[in-house]
């Protein structure tokens, strides 16, 4: 593992660091008395600063996605650190964790999961304004939920839609205006472009790298596709078992992945 790699941009405070996270789950067997215990992350630590990008790769089940949920307090880590512009996560009250929680997001790889389907295109994107109380009257929350369209490409006569009404790709661009109407500055990406063809993940992936450039937003990449991962992050973790065991820039951790295995 590179110093130089882990310790990228020394000169400016990461944005969040994880130190020693660990998460285990308990299962009982059936017809058993016994718990075991099922370790889903294994003293994970890693830096992420403002306007960089980190790919998180591994195969199904190596807890890509625990650490995701993690990170939004989806899910309480058994040990170890959260740290969001120096103060920890784990230990903030409800009312200090609001503004994380507006500076934070996940998107999910199925959006139209995550989008309640009753809702229009405007209420989806107006929705997290509302539940953090961001703007006082229905003129600035009409004027951010525009502003949040326009950022994603999706002109305002998707406004008056609904989700069954949208491809996978307006879906995603959905989403991802959904995070910019709090004005985010992480967006955890859950394999959230591996559900798309190849030309709406291209544009997809175009529109992220515009926005990191002009709003310095720091992305969390989440996936299993190692040459997606080299080509939009800054750094690559390569996680195994609940465990990072490499973590590097994109070519040297593609190339060492491209090796056959003696």
């Amino acid at each position: 593992m590179a110093v130089e790699a882990q310790h990228a941009d020394a000169g400016s405070r990461p944005l969040i660091s994880v130190r020693g996270l660990t998460l285990t789950y308990a299962q009982r067997r059936v017809l058993a008395a016994e718990r075991t215990e099922t370790v889903a992350l294994r003293d994970v630590s890693f830096d992420l600063v403002s306007g960089k990008s980190l790919a998180l790769v591994g195969p199904s089940g190596s807890g890509k996605s625990s650490l995701a949920r993690c990170l939004v307090l989806l899910e309480r880590p058994n040990e170890g650190k959260i740290l969001y512009q120096g103060q920890n996560l784990l230990t903030l009250s409800r009312e200090e964790l609001k503004v994380a929680r507006r500076e934070i997001h996940l998107i999910f790889q199925d959006s139209g999961l995550s989008l309640n389907p009753r809702f229009t295109v405007e209420e989806l994107v107006a929705e997290p304004l509302m539940i953090h109380k961001a703007f006082e009257n229905k003129p600035e929350i009409d004027r951010r939920v525009r502003t949040a369209m326009d950022q994603v490409e999706l002109n305002h006569g998707f406004l008056a839609r609904r989700c069954s009404e949208l491809s996978g790709g307006q879906r995603q661009r959905v989403a991802i205006a959904r995070a910019l109407a709090l004005q985010p500055k992480l967006l955890i990406l859950d394999e959230a472009l591996s559900s798309l063809d190849l030309s709406t993940q291209g544009q997809i992936a175009n529109l992220l790298l515009d926005l990191q450039a002009q709003y310095s937003l720091a992305y969390l990449f989440v996936t299993h596709d190692l040459l997606l991962a080299s080509v939009m992050a800054h750094e690559v973790a390569v996680i195994r078992e609940g465990r990072i065991v490499q973590h590097d820039m994109p070519a040297i951790v593609l190339t060492a992945n491209l090796q056959p295995v003696s």
